[in-house]
């Protein structure tokens, strides 16, 4: 009798959970429906684009919690929503234009990640409303000690031509996620992240879009980014060929000279 009561718990708690290609097509109608009623379409609605966009960061937090939706690779999502995972499979992160904004975009965030026990979470910021967020597009990762650095290169949309992208480290400690730990070594002191504004038009041309400027070597740790340069023509900042590289000495990411 109680291996027919176990198994009748597992059957339904199976049932329940919706396969990955299920969930997918639920993120997909939620971002149909912000597209739809979102600032930059002709039905803006803003109570019904705040109640998509709640359903969304629900329905990931939700689901992000099930091994089977972080082994998935969401092929349907490329062109929706910006999803960045790290080469170990362990890190993960969702990002979405809320379309609340105007020439500033605004952007939200569902991490997901596997502890070291194996099971998986899920975490996002405490969002402030009145402030823009960034989009992931890229996760590196660096072994460090028998534990996993990864760095997160994210996008800012502040208008027209004012954007920027920074460099943030993220550890999974335990359980835990930690993405406040100082391991890049500036001249200013340690820090957590490292950022850089440039005009968007002086890399309109570029073949990739978003447009990918931060670059990773494996083989050597390192991250680059190219120099900024602030001029008359340019004084949001002028992207230049050249590059500022950060490589891993063993404990922090040291600019190299």
């Amino acid at each position: 009798m109680r291996f027919w009561f176990l198994f009748l718990v597992l059957f339904a708690t199976s049932a329940a959970a919706q396969a990955p290609a299920t969930v997918e097509r639920e993120i997909i109608g939620h971002l149909d429906a912000i597209s739809k009623y979102g600032s930059y379409g002709d039905s803006y609605d803003e109570a019904k684009l705040s109640k998509h966009n709640k359903l969304l960061r629900s329905t990931l937090i939700r689901n992000g919690k099930r091994p089977a939706i972080l082994n998935y690779t969401f092929p349907k999502l490329e062109g929706k929503m910006f999803v960045a995972t790290s080469a170990d499979g362990k890190l993960r992160v969702y990002s979405w234009d809320l379309e609340t904004g105007g020439t500033m975009h605004d952007f939200d965030s569902v991490y997901q990640y596997r502890g070291k026990s194996g099971k998986v979470y899920t975490w996002t910021e405490t969002r402030d409303d009145e402030s823009a967020g960034m989009f992931c597009t890229q996760i590196f990762q660096v072994p460090a000690a028998g534990r996993t650095i990864y760095l997160t290169n994210s996008t800012f949309i502040g208008s027209t031509s004012l954007a920027g992208q920074s460099i943030n480290v993220v550890r999974i400690e335990g359980e835990k996620l930690n993405t406040t730990a100082r391991l890049i070594r500036t001249g200013s002191g340690l820090r957590n992240s490292i950022s850089f504004g440039y005009d968007f038009f002086s890399v309109v041309d570029h073949p990739e879009r978003p447009v990918k400027l931060v670059f990773f070597n494996a083989a050597k740790k390192e991250f680059r980014f190219p120099v900024v340069i602030e001029d008359d023509k340019t004084p949001q900042g002028r992207v230049m060929d050249k590059f500022i590289t950060y490589r891993f000495n063993g404990k922090y990411f040291v600019k190299v000279v």
